[in-house]
């Protein structure tokens, strides 16, 4: 008994689904998060243009899907300390016009705290990744 009556909910289950898609396609789900992407796609495209040096790219750290991080050695301050920097890239925001707001960020750290030396603003991919790559090297 059951039986039929599972049968029959799904005949009229499958009426109904034939009668709301319109000539007989089957409705498309939409993943809400694919809008959010974009700003992801858009991040790690420029990435994977401009960033060409081997080396660079398997020393970055992913901090988010829209930031990397590059950590350096420990070097000696004109104080006589030690002192880590790392930099960060991120892609801020990305308008539905394309505009791009990129930041690159120094930080300086030794034991006590984490400061931030120095902090760029860009509106192409292009030119914050090779920033980026320059201020890598000078590291």
């Amino acid at each position: 008994m059951g039986n039929v009556l599972l049968n029959q909910f799904k005949d009229k289950l499958a009426k109904k689904n034939s009668k709301d898609s319109s000539l007989g396609t089957s409705s498309i789900k939409i993943d809400f998060n694919d809008f959010n992407n974009k700003r992801n796609q858009a991040f790690v495209s420029s990435l994977s243009k401009y960033l060409k040096d081997e080396k660079i790219r398997k020393s970055l750290l992913k901090v988010n899907p829209h930031t990397v991080r590059f950590t350096s050695f420990a070097k000696s301050t004109g104080y006589g300390t030690h002192s880590a920097f790392h930099l960060t890239l991120s892609l801020l925001s990305l308008s539905k016009d394309g505009k791009e707001s990129w930041e690159c960020v120094l930080y300086e750290c030794d034991d006590l705290s984490e400061n931030e030396v120095e902090s760029i603003s860009f509106d192409n991919g292009q030119i914050a990744v090779k920033y980026f790559v320059k201020q890598i090297t000078n590291l």
